[in-house]
């Protein structure tokens, strides 16, 4: 089955992925078959957990007013009806409950144990700190973390038939949540945009701030609540995703603490608005054009787009002297593919108008020795360079060198 609808969900459960791409609910099995199951309504993203049961799991899927259950014993997709079910805009999962906040954000609560279709009205839990509305929840460690608008509470399991959960002692944090959306969980920890429009890291219960004025300048600009998350780990990066619709996609390598940006041609961010490990490899849903990818090292393109990688240095000056620039050289992994380049392009503006692209071959395939050098680069006092690649190959750059002369006063 082609799947061409924009990809609203992804989840792995138990080596079956379950896609919401339209308004249909899909269920991939590691030979690649789709199988539909039936209709999600709505267009927005939606949220996906699921449990355990005898012989199987239930999926839950919340589109932000109502909540459908795929039981994978009996085949079947229901839409959850209990009286004491409110609807939901966000789930998660925590020793066998599942665990929601309702559409008007008064409160959250939690399903019967092990039964996603049942809920007890006295399984409700309000904010305690402080009364500014929920704004989303998630289980990080076996804790649930309820997100407000402007503050933060941590809730564990008590084991009590009712009244489960009670909040964690010296949890309450004094930061809020942007969006519903706006939180995502990697192996090095629990992130979030605060409401503030500042990226947070959970240290304990102390919100540490890792984004940098520059990008809380770019989102200052943006609609925060539209905010979502997106995780990747691989080969010993873990990397956690703010993204925007139509708007920028922020990455954060906590394994080198360094920000990134991904862009597709034509749009101002990542075409990629959902990532989910899979079968062994990641699987990436569109939210633009619709359909399915897989993240490869080896692969330079994005669909039939070229995969464009592009570096920008800091501002190179020497306490506003003159600077001339006779050679750039860059260390790159040359000869892994035929007609490969390299470009090359500089302001002296601070960033507002560069040069036309500069360009030198990195050598076609076997041509593991090439060198890549740019020469005669002109003079200025303030100078920040651009290094692009566009063509499909390996784009690794392992260092770079300039040949730099002061010019006489």
């Amino acid at each position: 089955m082609s799947i061409t609808a924009p990809i609203r969900g992804l989840r792995n459960v138990e080596g079956s992925l379950f896609v919401v791409a339209g308004d249909k609910i899909l269920r991939i099995n590691t030979a690649g078959v789709a199988t539909e199951l039936g209709i999600i309504p709505g267009v927005g993203r939606v949220s996906i957990s699921h449990n355990q049961i005898a012989g199987g799991n239930e999926v839950i899927v919340v589109n932000g007013t109502s909540g459908y259950v795929y039981n994978t014993v009996s085949q079947t997709l229901t839409q959850i009806t209990d009286e004491g079910y409110p609807g939901a805009i966000v789930a998660d999962y925590v020793d066998s409950y599942l665990v929601q906040v309702e559409p008007f954000r008064r409160f959250w609560f939690h399903s019967d144990l092990a039964n996603a279709l049942e809920y007890n009205t006295l399984d409700r839990y309000e904010a305690e700190a402080s009364p500014d509305r929920m704004v989303t929840l998630a289980v990080f460690f076996r804790e649930v973390w309820v997100f407000s608008e402007r503050t933060t509470e941590v809730y564990v399991n008590t084991g009590a038939a009712t009244g489960t959960f009670q909040r964690a002692t010296g949890s309450v944090i004094e930061k809020g949540c942007a969006g519903r959306f706006a939180v995502g969980k990697t192996d090095s920890g629990l992130f979030w945009l605060g409401d503030d429009g500042v990226i947070y890291r959970a240290n304990g219960y102390t919100p540490e701030r890792i984004s940098t004025h520059p990008i809380e300048s770019v989102i200052a600009s943006l609609d925060k609540s539209s905010c979502y998350t997106m995780v990747w780990e691989d080969e010993g990066h873990s990397v956690i995703y703010f993204a925007f619709p139509n708007g920028p996609t922020f990455g954060f390598d906590a394994s080198t603490g360094l920000w990134h940006r991904r862009e597709s041609q034509g749009l101002k961010g990542w075409r990629i608005g959902h990532l989910e490990r899979w079968n062994g490899k990641y699987i990436a849903g569109d939210i633009y054009g619709g359909g399915l990818f897989e993240l490869d090292w080896d692969t330079y393109t994005e669909g039939d787009a070229p995969l464009i990688c592009k570096r920008t240095s800091g501002t190179f000056a020497d306490a506003q002297t003159e600077l001339s620039y006779s050679q750039l050289e860059l260390v790159m992994d040359t000869g892994s593919a035929d007609n490969h380049a390299v470009q090359v392009a500089y302001s002296d503006d601070f960033g507002r108008n560069y040069t036309n692209w500069k360009e030198r071959s990195l050598g076609n395939i076997g041509q593991y020795a090439k060198r890549v050098r740019f020469f005669r680069l002109g003079r200025s006092r303030n100078r920040i360079w651009q290094i692009r690649v566009s063509s499909a190959g390996k784009r690794d750059l392992i260092s770079a060198s300039l040949t730099v002369q002061g010019a006489e006063e």
